[in-house]
């Protein structure tokens, strides 16, 4: 793979969007079909607890990647973790047993929270690309692949689900190639700027001043409220992914349970780059943290108000997805700014951001079935969306008071 060291900044980032792509149509395909014939056949809270392994797994991966960075940030190692993310899934076809699927669920989550900071990690070593761009781009091949899953899963028969697992295996192999292609491409030009009469033919200055490595400050870390803020918000984004499936059942069954989430997904992709394009200071990626938890608080704001429209399901995923265009980038920005300004590393501040990231989201996954069926049992239908909208307006509060003087405090701190 000597080759890729000749591609430039934009296609290695490019050949890590597609493999990104790839994989996230296989999720969207397996997802929402392992889920419904787990809750026909076993019950809901089996169909939640794959969910629930799913990002138990992503939280020890991340966790094992703070501690051992070369397993999560080496090119062999995230493509290796990504290929058994893929094997485990591909398993899922074959099992017959509710506890059997929720392991190997754990075991792909594992793979996944291993692989997905290592390649944050590569990314970022892209430097001369701007951030805003890099995470808003990532964002949008995430969208793109799920759209793809979705209308992917109206026409793959469903009565085998070996073949769909077999497509599963294929995207995540495919998504390991290119990125193991990119990355090798990157470490290549790093090796050429430490040592440029290695390689012939480059413009050796410029490849210096892009892939240059830095001094490293093991000691710099992010407030820990900082991470919990992240926690909070996929935990209450994760919210719909299972209340939304629950609730348009039984309140609005004239649309189809998976409207929402390609709507989300159409509009993350039109307008995810332009709206990223805003943000360019600090402040601005602050700000755009409030909007992000703004946004929640009104798609669930919309359902407490009208839970039986049809209309307001659609328009609060709109407003949902305009909460994770504005929060993930940049969020992911500001983790990036804080380790180029303290000389952190970056492969474990991003680790710990998805082990944060994916705690939250799995507090989300078992929390949206138990409010939903809570709601229902007191015969209060808004009652798991009015407390969502509480705890969003809360954050808001608290993205606005406190979040930015946490971030700059600990960045003064650090470069005393």
């Amino acid at each position: 793979m000597r080759f890729s060291s000749h591609f430039s900044s934009r296609t290695h980032a490019n050949l890590i969007y597609t493999g990104v792509a790839i994989a996230s149509g296989g999720v969207a395909l397996y997802t929402p079909l392992i889920v419904s014939q787990t809750g026909l056949k076993f019950s809901g809270f089996w169909a939640a607890s794959i969910l629930f392994g799913l990002n138990l797994g992503r939280v020890a991966g991340a966790w094992l990647g703070t501690r051992f960075p070369v397993i999560a940030n080496h090119p062999f190692s995230v493509s290796g973790n990504i290929l058994l993310e893929g094997i485990a899934l591909y398993c899922l076809a074959f099992l017959d047993q509710a506890w059997a699927l929720a392991l190997f669920a754990t075991i792909a989550g594992l793979g996944s929270g291993l692989s997905f900071p290592g390649l944050k990690f590569f990314l970022l070593k892209l430097r001369d690309l701007d951030q805003s761009a890099l995470f808003a781009r990532l964002s949008m091949s995430i969208r793109l692949g799920l759209v793809a899953g979705y209308l992917l899963a109206g026409w793959i028969p469903h009565d085998t689900m070996q073949l769909v697992f077999l497509i599963v295996l294929l995207t995540f192999t495919g998504y390991g190639i290119l990125m193991l292609i990119a990355m090798r491409g990157i470490v290549q030009k790093e090796q050429l700027a430490a040592d440029p009469e290695s390689l012939h033919g480059h413009p050796a200055q410029q490849v210096h001043a892009q892939f240059s490595p830095r001094a490293v400050n093991p000691q710099a870390e992010l407030p820990w409220l900082f991470y919990v803020s992240n926690a909070v918000f996929w935990c209450l984004a994760m919210q719909p992914n299972i209340s939304l499936s629950l609730h348009i059942p039984h309140f609005t069954p004239s649309i189809p349970v998976s409207t929402p989430f390609w709507v989300g997904a159409l509009v993350i992709i039109a307008l995810q780059m332009p709206v990223s394009k805003l943000a360019v200071r600090d402040q601005d990626h602050f700000r755009f943290l409030r909007f992000g938890y703004l946004g929640l608080l009104a798609g669930f704001a919309t359902l407490a108000c009208f839970p039986q429209s049809a209309t307001a399901v659609i328009a609060a995923a709109i407003f949902i997805s305009f909460g994770q265009i504005f929060y993930g980038p940049s969020l992911d920005v500001l983790t990036a700014r804080f380790a180029d300004k303290t000389n952190a590393d970056t492969g474990r501040l991003m680790s710990r951001q998805m082990l944060y990231q994916s705690s939250g989201s799995m507090a989300g996954s078992l929390s949206g079935g138990i409010l939903f069926d809570l709601a229902q049992r007191l015969q209060l239908p808004v009652l798991n969306w009015a407390a969502l909208a509480t705890l969003a307006l809360l954050m808001c509060w608290y993205s606005y008071r406190k979040i930015p003087a946490l971030y700059k405090q600990a960045v003064h701190s650090q470069r005393q």
